[in-house]
């Protein structure tokens, strides 16, 4: 079955792929220092990243919980960065 064959390109090699030539994106490092408005905060309970359930935009609170260990808050809007 040849449909899922590679193919090779003009010359008749094989096509190169460098693997070192590619950035590396860290996504376990953040670079946030206080909590942003609209973006998940760190859990008060454990410290994981919590879930954002919704946001209440007349009353300015964003409602979250833990995937980890189920506890749940609200963060206004007061308490981000761009307050």
């Amino acid at each position: 079955m040849g449909l899922f064959r590679r193919t090779k390109d003009r010359t008749g090699s094989e096509p190169v792929v460098e693997l070192g030539s590619e950035p590396v994106i860290d996504l376990t490092r953040t670079d946030r220092k206080k909590p942003e408005w609209g973006f998940p905060t760190r859990c008060p309970e454990c410290g994981d990243y919590g879930y954002l359930d919704r946001i209440d935009v007349v009353r300015e609170v964003m409602f979250q919980h833990c995937p980890t260990c189920f506890a749940r808050w609200e963060t206004p809007r007061s308490a981000t960065a761009d307050a």
